[in-house]
């Protein structure tokens, strides 16, 4: 973790949360790659927020990480010319050299490296620079991130999976885009977000754009001894940040959703009014991913009637209540449900009010 001065971290603190900030400051310096991320603005990002674009790049920079920025096809000299005014940055034909030396060589002189490929596509260029350049994309458009047809922003689009909701006319084909990339190479990161958005896209888990995701295999189980016990109970206790008090409540849950690598889980109880949601947990390094609302989809998918709580300091509670019908709060309990009876409610308060700590507190 390098050393943050005060203003830098003030500046930080205004995008997001300490701990998510210094997490992503972590992992993105351990990085191996040229470059930690690659940039790909289109021409009107360029025009209409380039100071934006140059205040953000002098910032990564300060940060330790320098990103190289991909200006591709026929309006490439347009960017570039639009672009030339700002001393930060130094220019390359992509075609000219090799963009790792490149790289290198702008890093050192404290600059950022412009890879320009006037007659590379953009799938072509990405599909040569990925991954040893970069494993990290962000596509700067001027709109900002994908939206539906009714105008709403897209968190996710989810390249091999139906996607909920149709999109807005596109001036460029991203999610074909994003497909290929998945497809020809696998563990890239891909976004697309705004020039005022990109620092709160790259540092924080909501993000401020959408996410290129092929989406996630959930597994359902309806008994434990199909379950790996040992991986999941080491989610729950990483996602949590406790120590299980005990590991018997397993016995109690009558349906798991596990995504197939064991970073995410919904457990759920059989109860009169319903299923109690026991357990929702995420590990660190999927959130930001879209992992939670898949699960959630699947859950809701499955089940009607559930019910929850959660302790009232928890973060995710506005997230929570915009999936519910109704909610209560109850000493540090907020209690949620979604699908459950009118004439059931009390009872749910009160069996979630009578629960015991799972977690050693």
């Amino acid at each position: 973790m390098i050393m943050l001065n005060k203003t830098i971290r003030l500046f930080l603190d205004s995008i997001g949360r300490r701990d998510e900030y210094e997490f992503y400051l972590d992992k993105l310096h351990a990085d191996h790659a040229a470059c930690f991320a690659l940039l790909c603005p289109d021409l009107g990002s360029i025009e209409t927020g380039a100071e934006m674009l140059a205040f953000d790049l002098h910032f990564l920079l300060r940060l330790e990480l320098v990103p190289a920025i991909l200006l591709c096809g026929a309006e490439a000299a347009k960017m570039q010319e639009a672009l030339l005014a700002e001393s930060i940055l130094r220019f390359q034909p992509l075609e000219t050299g090799s963009p790792e030396i490149f790289i290198r060589e702008s890093r050192e002189a404290e600059k950022v490296p412009v890879l320009v490929a006037e007659h590379f596509t953009l799938e072509d260029a990405l599909l040569a620079l990925l991954p040893d350049v970069a494993k990290r994309i962000h596509f700067i458009r001027a709109a900002g991130g994908l939206k539906s047809a009714a105008g709403d922003l897209l968190p996710y689009v989810y390249t091999h999976k139906e996607n909920f909701q149709p999109l807005e006319t596109l001036e460029y084909d991203f999610p074909a885009l994003g497909k290929k990339l998945l497809e020809e190479r696998p563990g890239v990161h891909l976004s697309i977000t705004s020039p005022i958005n990109l620092l709160r896209e790259i540092f924080t888990v909501k993000g401020a754009g959408t996410l290129f995701r092929k989406g996630s295999a959930i597994q359902y189980f309806h008994a434990l001894e199909n379950v790996d016990s040992d991986r999941l109970l080491g989610l729950l206790e990483s996602s949590f940040g406790k120590k299980l008090n005990n590991e018997a409540f397993l016995d109690n849950v009558a349906h798991f959703y596990i995504e197939a690598g064991y970073r995410g889980a919904v457990l759920l109880e059989e109860h009169p009014a319903g299923l109690y949601l026991s357990k929702f947990a995420v590990g660190r390094e999927a959130r930001g991913e879209g992992l939670s609302l898949e699960l959630w989809r699947e859950v809701c998918h499955g089940h009607e009637a559930i019910f929850w709580r959660s302790n009232v300091s928890n973060p995710f509670n506005s997230w929570y209540d915009k999936q519910a019908d109704g909610h209560h709060q109850a000493g540090k309990w907020q209690i949620f449900w979604r699908g459950v009876s009118a004439d059931s409610i009390s009872s749910i308060i009160e069996y979630c009010c009578g629960r015991g700590e799972d977690f050693a507190l």
